[in-house]
């Protein structure tokens, strides 16, 4: 129960958080057999938050198990299905804890139900995929020597950031055909090493399909630049939120390809007409995102004037909660991977917080319940008036012919 009623909270927090989700591949995911989701791990919590809001099953989560030794929130992660998974770093006392893990893991898949283990080990937000650690694996194994017979699956499963420290950005998650574990298994009975590694092979080279992979980390700049400036190629509808469609995974997927595929003579070129195209914004005192947006229009022009008292109020109501998990973040979190993660759990406390507050006033005071309500409306208009914001600029079109100039001999190595 409490589990559907997290999913429902999260994802109203993730429609606020995200300007656009895309998962596709979500006919892989069945209801009929069990499911062992072998993803990538680049950004903190976000991942299994993002799965089990827009996945049509629900998951279990192998997740690390210091956070369980909060007294306060080990219920919670209990109630949304979490289990503890503990490190080398975690002491070896921890270590042994991870046979009631393994048994537990084993015991999700037996009851035909899925669980989501971020393959990699740790988590770090780079656009390639790591090596792989053997317990996923090894999982797989156990689950079939209690019952040879299970048809269970092994999911590749990959996830994609556009920006990953930065809210109000895109996620991308492909999930892949499903590899049959029982192919391994008279393998495993024969040479249980040979098994474990042959499987963490494939499993390997099903997830990387899934990711957007760029060999030389190296040319990660090139990379980034390139990306921003086919992303405006993209004509999804500004208040769209959530698609099956991975064209945009694939473009950017192709693109890193192309990075890598790159010539020494043409990454020098490239990287010279990148430093033009930025002295260019520079010149006129603008960044990357104009490259998101398009030229305003009256009908969106008209939406600004007619949200902005509106989008003011609802700015006024929900700063403070706003600026003190944005604070909060800022001095707590240490790792880059874990800021967009603790920074939407905070904003979504803080914000509960303030709107029980906000209750109880107007209950004091026996103010009208609809003008309680009238507060999420107006936090509405400020997130439609800054989406609308975000997507429109007002230059000249001489401005946009000349750093569009500079945008096409950049792309020109690629094309």
């Amino acid at each position: 129960m409490f589990y559907k009623f997290a999913k429902v909270v999260i994802t109203i927090m993730l429609r606020l958080f995200f300007r656009r989700i895309y998962v596709s591949g979500t006919e892989h995911i069945s209801s009929k057999k069990p499911q062992l989701l072998a993803s990538n791990h680049p950004n903190g919590f976000i991942e299994p938050l993002v799965m089990a809001c827009f996945f049509p099953k629900p998951l279990y989560f192998l997740v690390r198990g210091d956070v369980f030794d909060n007294a306060l929130i080990r219920p919670i992660l209990r109630a949304t299905n979490q289990i503890p998974i503990f490190r080398f770093r975690d002491g070896f006392s921890r270590l042994r804890e991870n046979t009631g893990t393994m048994e537990e893991s084993i015991q999700v898949l037996l009851e035909n139900k899925n669980l989501l283990i971020f393959a990699e080990g740790g988590t770090e937000s780079i656009k390639k995929l790591r090596p792989l650690q053997k317990g996923i694996a090894r999982i797989a194994f156990q689950v079939l020597d209690k019952n040879p017979q299970l048809p269970l699956e092994i999911l590749p499963v990959g996830v994609n950031f556009t920006y990953p420290f930065r809210f109000g950005e895109e996620v991308m998650i492909r999930i892949g055909p499903p590899i049959q574990a029982t192919d391994y298994y008279p393998l495993y009975l024969e040479d249980k090493n040979k098994a474990v590694d042959l499987l963490l092979s494939d499993i390997y080279k099903q997830i990387k399909p899934q990711v957007i992979h760029l060999e030389d980390q190296h040319r990660i700049h090139v990379f980034e630049k390139l990306a921003i400036l086919t992303r405006n190629l993209f004509s999804d509808p500004y208040f769209f939120f959530l698609s099956k469609n991975d064209v945009r995974l694939q473009t950017e997927k192709n693109l890193a390809e192309s990075v890598d595929a790159l010539s020494e003579h043409d990454l020098e070129g490239i990287r010279k007409d990148i430093r033009d195209l930025e002295g260019s914004l520079k010149q006129h005192r603008l960044d990357d995102s104009f490259f998101t947006k398009a030229k305003i229009t009256w009908v969106k022009g008209f939406l600004l004037i007619l949200l902005g008292l509106p989008a003011l109020a609802g700015y006024l109501l929900h700063i403070v909660p706003l600026l003190g998990a944005k604070k909060f973040t800022n001095s707590k979190v240490k790792h880059r991977e874990f800021v967009l993660s603790i920074l939407l759990v905070a904003t979504l406390v803080l914000t509960t917080v303030s709107y029980f507050i906000y209750l109880v006033f107007f209950s004091m005071y026996h103010l009208p319940f609809t003008w309680f309500l009238a507060i999420p409306a107006l936090g509405f208009c400020t997130f439609s008036v800054k989406l609308i914001w975000r997507s429109v600029h007002f230059r000249s079109q001489n401005t946009m012919n000349e750093i569009h100039t500079h945008a096409k001999k950049v792309l020109q190595y690629v094309s």
